[in-house]
């Protein structure tokens, strides 16, 4: 998962993640901050899940980050609804590629370890 972490003319974090893998620099940046202490929890339940612990759901504002011993999904909540068929007679489709991504669990450590470094930095 290639990203790139950057501070706006405000002096906010931004995460911009690859293409496939932007939700979660939407997350990163909208979802979790410059929240120090939040990362090194989400860090300690993904630790705990890498040897068998629980599932775990995080809800947000825009964003719902789910993790299990395998994966881990982040999904605009505006996602969560279903479309009918029969209601896109156009064949038109949803663009969605911004709002959904997945990577491995042992891979969304790694770019929660990469964000806390950048967010402690002065």
């Amino acid at each position: 998962m290639d990203h790139e972490f950057v501070r706006d003319i405000d002096g906010r974090c931004r995460a911009n993640l690859s293409m496939g893998h932007e939700a979660f620099g939407f997350w990163l940046t909208d979802e979790l901050g410059a929240d120090v202490a939040r990362c090194n929890e989400l860090l300690k339940i993904t630790a705990r899940l890498l040897h068998g612990g629980d599932d775990h759901t995080v809800t947000g504002n825009a964003f719902c980050l789910h993790l299990d011993q395998e994966a881990a999904t982040v999904n605009a909540l505006e996602l969560q609804f279903e479309t009918q068929m029969e209601d896109n007679e156009a064949g038109l489709s949803y663009y969605d590629d911004e709002l959904f991504a997945a990577c491995g669990l042992d891979d969304f450590e790694q770019l929660l370890l990469a964000w806390r470094e950048f967010i402690s930095e002065q």
